[in-house]
């Protein structure tokens, strides 16, 4: 039978004996009574470690600057996004904007340089067929006007070349990207920065548009603004530069463009139209190919200048460029319009032979066809030149507005 000395155990009660008693060794060792228990790492006082997962354990610095990578990586795919929305390609390059500066520079290059070596030798020709005059009076007449040509030339493009530099770069932007913007949950945040973003750049645009003194009021008047359209541009102005007026951006955007831009927008096409009449008649009643290529070169310099001065801002690097390049190349088609004008002359003539015919005219109608297909030609080349003129005009307008038309 087990006895209570069978059992070792301290405080366990034996199966026939009192419960040993276990030893206070607090009393034994009082130095020890107040001192914690020393622990292990890891070990509680329970006398065992923590049980934690792997994946809840401190973080290393390096893990730490992992994360930080992707929040960044994050963060500037969200940005590019964002501008990509919100501001527009005004230039109409689409996805050749990755490198359309460099390609559209060398076009210009290019284009400047066939448009060179053709006006050197009509220039040529024209300074030989005026040699060949023999009256001394007609020469230099002739001399004289082709130098007052070259000066009016040069003077628009240095005047161009002047203003163009004061003026600030144009980045324009899309309401059609800002609401787009604002539908994106994940992206609010970054709509209301960007939206905040623009608005300041506009506000700054509309304080630094010249409506102040008497002096922009007479320059503006001479680009088709009249006193009501400045009238307009300032009320309209300080309800835009107050901040409690509109409840929200995009009010504040459709205000900007239909109320301020929009006014703008008429007086460039009106300088568009009178720029591009002139060199309708001016090439239509020019007798050679460097007038036509000085009188377009002339004008187009001049309708760039007034447009920039409408908008107070210039196009970017591959804007210019593009601009630059056509407006070369159109002074190019309109020196070769005198090759054209004998083609149209034949077709004229013959067209209003076979009418005549038709009616039983004959002989009597032969100089009149003559005149009929010289008239025409000239005047067809000359609309021909104002189309061009006109198209670059509106391109031109497209580049420089601050708010793209949706």
């Amino acid at each position: 039978m087990k006895s209570a000395d069978d059992d070792f155990r301290l405080g366990v009660p034996g199966a026939s004996g009192p419960a040993t008693v276990t030893p206070d060794l607090s009393r034994q060792r009082p130095d020890l009574a107040d001192e914690p228990p020393e622990l292990r790492p890891g070990e509680t006082e329970l006398g065992r470690p923590v049980q934690a997962p792997v994946d809840l354990a401190p973080l290393s610095a390096r893990d730490l600057a992992a994360l930080q990578q992707l929040d960044d990586e994050q963060a500037a795919r969200e940005m590019t996004e964002a501008e990509m929305l919100l501001h527009s390609d005004p230039t109409g390059l689409g996805w050749l904007g990755w490198f359309g500066s460099p390609v559209m520079f060398a076009f210009l290059v290019g284009i400047t340089g066939i448009f060179g070596i053709f006006l050197l030798n009509q220039t040529a020709s024209l300074l030989q067929t005026l040699a060949a005059v023999p009256e001394d009076g007609l020469r230099w007449t002739g001399y004289a006007g082709l130098a007052l040509l070259g000066v009016c030339v040069l003077y628009a493009f240095l005047r161009f070349v002047l203003i163009y530099i004061r003026l600030r770069e144009n980045r324009q932007l899309r309401l059609q990207g800002v609401k787009e913007l604002a539908n994106r949950t994940r992206l609010r945040w970054l709509a209301a920065r960007k939206s905040h973003e623009a608005r300041a750049k506009i506000e700054q645009y509309l304080r630094e548009y010249p409506l102040n003194t008497e002096r922009d009021r007479r320059l503006l008047a001479k680009l088709n603004l009249s006193d009501d359209a400045i009238a307009q541009l300032k009320v309209v102005r300080a309800e835009l530069l107050d901040p409690d007026k509109f409840a929200t951006t995009e009010h504040w955007f459709t205000r900007f463009r239909d109320g301020f831009q929009s006014v703008i927008d008429t007086a460039a096409e009106a300088r568009v139209k009178y720029w591009a009449n002139r060199v309708w008649i001016v090439t239509a009643v020019a007798p050679n190919a460097v007038i036509d290529s000085g009188a377009a070169l002339l004008y187009t310099f001049a309708m760039l200048t007034d447009l920039c001065q409408l908008y107070n801002l210039r196009a970017g690097r591959t804007g210019t460029a593009v601009l630059m390049g056509r407006t070369f190349f159109n002074a190019y088609l309109a020196g070769q319009g005198t090759e054209w004008e004998k083609i149209a002359e034949d077709q004229y003539d013959q067209l209003f032979h076979e009418a005549m015919n038709s009616i039983g005219v004959g002989m009597s109608a032969n100089v009149v066809g003559k005149i009929v297909g010289k008239v025409g030609a000239k005047v067809t080349t000359g609309y021909l030149n104002r189309v061009l003129l006109i198209r670059l005009g509106r391109y031109a307008a497209r580049l420089l507005r601050p708010v793209a038309r949706e």
